[in-house]
């Protein structure tokens, strides 16, 4: 009966071992699923050879069948040892130099198996018992180098449970489930053999040894499907999980600590064995804050660490199953003290700077309003000298009076601009709808003493778009760019105005407007030098103050605009600056 039900056991478990080699050696690709193929489809190959063994009808058939059999045995604990080699990451053991030394002994015992008959060193005396169609064959004596193979494959299996043992003692949950299976897997056969070849069972003579390694791929398949063997590999989780820089917590349904790296470890001032299956409030009190953000998915929290107080960002996600079902939450906690210490110093520069703008435009506003008074008084007393010289000439003084008020004039217009240029940083206002015709006109009529007797050419376009701004700061802007166009546009100036539209962005549509003159042109260096304050490219060639195109941008960028300047085709350049459209032209 013996012998009947091992045959009835076999099929069962050689489609079990046979769909584990084939389910791991299409995940070959992860760590340990290929060496775990090999020792399945070893398994599969000793069940095959035990039972045609005892289907065979002769004795010679059964007898070589019983020699290939001893091929799988070697086969089998070689693959664990090697399966157990790279489930603990140690692929290094893995070279094919290193393989090929573990097979030598296998190799050797296989050659000796089949040259049985001529030395009896692994069997010194066998029979053949007939019964039911079953040829069985009984080793009545067993060899010296019988013993060695046992125990060399006894070792191997042995080493190999050693190893994921070892790796269970600090693994945390899965893996601790997976090195149980796993070892459970291997060792199973190996007390089935030892009963056999112990006959601790008086007329058990058949070797049920492939069976319980079938039985230990049982233990193997439930690793694999219930706790992801071949997914959650824990020198993966080695690599992975124990290096990162925040501090990983896995927590179950509960709120127990099932699984905790050593950046947490350090945070919460905890071994492994101190904080896995106890409460996350029990073992860390200050942990009641992190639950809180993790409720939260995110938050920042700030805990004392080695006697200071460290700034967390908290990260948190629920862990689920294949069905959906939630199994615990992942929280990841990271240290951004030193980002907030920056953040507060960067705080506290922009404060500093805040405070020191202020101090600087109050200065000016003071300075420039000290000073426009007794430029007025010069100025003043300069046109009284004037007129007082008309009844009483003397040339030279008359000279010199009109040296210092139009030096005075010249003070006062830089004063203006100064007292400007500071409202408008200073000055916060809503942008309304500004009819751009009547801007430009009025601009026009500001500058028309300027423009006397420079017989002066100014093209306008048939009609004006609304943009969105300040009428009084747009029209400054057009004032102080056809002013530079007159007084660098040429002899006699030649000035065009116009507009186009902008590519529509997805919040509003932009306008650009222009001036352009065909004066001698800009270089790209002085391009780039014309919108610094004090600034100016010619010096003796017009006066001014080098503060316009400075004012120009600041009004246009604070309005929420750009300026430029560009060559224009055909000579001379091209001013523009662009403002929010608000809708539709109005005719000049």
């Amino acid at each position: 009966m013996q012998y009947l039900l091992f045959i009835a056991l076999a099929p069962a478990a050689l489609a079990l071992s046979t769909g584990i080699g084939i389910y791991a050696w299409r995940r070959r690709s992860v760590p340990a699923a290929r060496s775990l193929s090999w020792m399945a489809f070893a398994i599969a190959g000793w069940l095959i050879c035990n039972t045609l063994e005892l289907l065979w009808p002769t004795d010679a058939g059964t007898l070589a069948w019983a020699r290939l059999t001893y091929v799988f045995i070697q086969l089998a604990a070689t693959t664990w040892l090697l399966f157990a080699l790279d489930y603990t990451g140690r692929q290094s053991w893995l070279a094919p130099g290193r393989i090929g030394l573990l097979l030598i002994f296998p190799l050797a015992i296989t050659l000796l198996v089949f040259t049985n008959d001529l030395h009896g060193l692994i069997w010194r005396s066998y029979t053949f018992r007939h019964e039911s169609g079953i040829v069985a064959m009984r080793v009545t004596t067993y060899g010296p180098l019988f013993w060695l193979q046992v125990g060399y494959n006894y070792a191997s299996v042995l080493i190999g449970a050693a190893l994921v043992g070892r790796l269970y003692l600090t693994a945390p949950a899965p893996f601790r489930d997976q090195a149980r299976l796993a070892i459970l897997g291997a060792v199973t056969p190996l007390i089935v053999n030892f009963v056999y070849i112990s006959r601790l069972i008086p007329g058990f003579h058949k070797d049920y040894s492939p069976l319980g390694w079938a039985l230990g791929g049982a233990a193997f398949a439930i690793a694999i499907f219930r706790y992801h063997l071949l997914d959650l590999m824990p020198m993966a989780r080695q690599a992975l999980v124990d290096t990162m820089i925040e501090g990983m917590l896995v927590l179950d349904t509960t709120g127990r600590i099932v699984d905790i790296n050593p950046v947490a470890q350090a945070i919460i001032g905890l071994t492994p064995p101190q904080a896995i299956g106890r409460h996350l409030r029990q073992v860390w009190p200050a942990g009641q804050a992190v639950l809180a953000s993790q409720a939260a998915g995110s938050g920042e929290v700030y805990l004392t660490h080695a006697s200071a107080e460290r700034c967390y960002d908290v990260r948190a996600a629920q862990l689920t199953d294949r069905r959906g079902r939630v199994t615990g939450s992942l929280i990841l906690l990271r240290d951004i003290t030193v980002h907030k210490q920056a953040e507060a110093r960067l705080q506290q520069i922009c404060l500093a700077l805040e405070a020191r703008n202020a101090d600087l435009d109050t200065f000016a506003r003071t300075a420039a309003h000290d000073l426009k008074r007794p430029l007025s008084v010069i100025v003043g007393q300069s046109d009284l000298a004037m007129r007082h010289l008309r009844t009483d000439p003397d040339p030279f003084l008359q000279e010199c009076l009109e040296g210092i008020a139009h030096t005075g004039r010249r003070m006062a217009h830089i004063v203006d601009e100064l007292l400007f240029l500071a409202s408008v940083r200073q000055q916060d206002l809503t942008p309304e709808t500004v009819n751009m015709a009547d801007t430009v006109t009025a601009a026009l009529r500001e500058l028309a003493d300027m423009a006397t007797g420079l017989s002066v050419q100014i093209q306008q376009p048939p009609s004006w778009p609304q943009a969105l701004g300040h009428a009084p700061w747009i029209e400054q802007v057009w004032i102080n760019l056809i002013s530079n166009a007159l007084k660098y546009g040429g002899r006699p100036p030649r000035i065009e105005l116009g507009w186009e539209s902008m590519q529509a962005s997805a919040e509003r549509a932009m306008l650009r407007f222009w001036v352009r003159d065909y004066g001698p042109g800009l270089s790209q260096t002085e391009r780039e030098r014309l919108f610094v304050p004090f600034t100016r490219l010619q010096p003796d060639h017009a006066e001014g103050s080098g503060l316009g195109l400075c004012i120009v941008r600041s009004i246009v960028e604070k309005l929420g605009g750009r300026v430029g300047v560009e060559e224009a085709p055909g000579g001379g350049s091209r001013f523009h600056f662009d403002l929010p459209a608000a809708q539709g032209p109005v005719k000049v």
